[in-house]
């Protein structure tokens, strides 16, 4: 499958990149906002103002799915590393396998497919109180890495016990500890 060759792997690293995702209301909000200026209908305030806001939310958008896009995840021995080039404010994060409290599966809808699940992911780092939460494309292959490598076990009577196989029969979020 396409999914599984997102995965590189040598002994001791394995790399997982961003899933791409559909930037068709990104382009629309800056499709709408450029064509009011081009088209000369923007005498009114308000049809300016809103124009200018579709254009900050299209840009912000677009910028959000490329983040995610180009967004790698290095699975080894000693962590998580999470390195995000476009990400200014945090452009590498080094997650030990030790401090990783939970981990989440949230399925979004009925009969989901891989593209309709989310994964999260929580840490808490030594001698601090802050919960770090990172959200992933869910691939199998990182969730499986991440809960072995982190020591987690799904919750007990949960449909969901492993990464192969997604309950459609309802939207639910699944919790490994």
């Amino acid at each position: 499958m396409a999914e599984s060759l997102q995965a590189e792997s040598s002994p001791e690293l394995m790399t997982f990149r961003g899933k791409p995702k559909s930037m068709v209301s990104a382009a629309a909000l800056l499709i709408a906002g450029t064509l009011t200026f081009t088209l000369g209908i923007d005498r009114i305030y308000f049809v300016e103002a809103i124009a200018w806001t579709f254009l900050i939310w299209g840009a912000l958008l677009l910028y959000g799915h490329i983040i995610d896009l180009g967004t790698v995840y290095e699975v080894s021995e000693q962590g998580l590393v999470i390195k995000s080039p476009l990400r200014f404010w945090a452009m590498s994060r080094n997650w030990d396998w030790g401090h990783f409290t939970r981990m989440d599966v949230i399925v979004k809808k009925r009969e989901a497919s891989e593209a309709d699940v989310e994964l999260q992911v929580h840490y808490t780092p030594e001698d601090s109180t802050v919960l770090f939460r990172e959200d992933l494309p869910f691939i199998p292959e990182l969730a499986g890495e991440i809960a072995n490598r982190a020591g987690m076990k799904p919750e007990r009577r949960q449909a969901m016990q492993d990464f192969g196989s997604i309950p459609q029969d309802e939207k639910a979020t699944y919790t490994w500890n």
